[in-house]
């Protein structure tokens, strides 16, 4: 496959869970994406493909696969960045669908030298990922100092 800058095209991303039907549940609540199929392993249920439905081919899309609840190291081998206009709304969100806050909305790289805001997310299988609001325009920035500091 043909590329203009790389080696290879983004295709897709790979999220590790040990239930595919919770998965399905809060990948689906989180991205918008629909469940489109299962696949792989005897029983065709080793993965699970969250697509676009009326995206098209070049459509953001998620494979979730099935591993064991007590493999070791499965944990922490997928991350995704998540570009929200909201960062606080982003995350009550998630966690109202079962995700948990690991590090609370923030702005990088300090309140001092604003360039992004953001905070890091779980899945309930403990796979992180992050919400970004980026970019930040120069009114918000000036907005967003007196709020932090107060």
């Amino acid at each position: 496959m043909p590329t203009s800058n790389g080696i290879a095209k983004l295709w897709k991303s790979v999220v590790n869970v040990s239930d595919l039907d919770e998965g399905e549940r809060f990948w689906a609540a989180l991205t918008g994406l629909s469940p489109t199929g299962r696949h792989g392993g005897d029983n065709g249920d080793q993965y699970s493909s969250l697509e676009d439905v009326a995206g098209g081919d070049d459509a953001p899309w998620l494979l979730l696969q099935l591993v064991s609840r007590d493999r070791a190291s499965w944990l922490g081998g997928t991350h995704l960045d998540c570009r929200v206009d909201d960062v606080a709304v982003a995350v009550r969100r998630t966690e109202e669908i079962g995700g948990l806050t690991i590090k609370a909305p923030a702005f990088y790289p300090s309140d001092e030298s604003l360039y992004l805001e953001w905070a890091i997310m779980q899945d309930p299988f403990g796979n992180q990922f992050c919400f970004v609001r980026w970019p930040l325009e120069p009114r918000e920035v000036a907005a967003e100092i007196p709020a932090q500091q107060s």
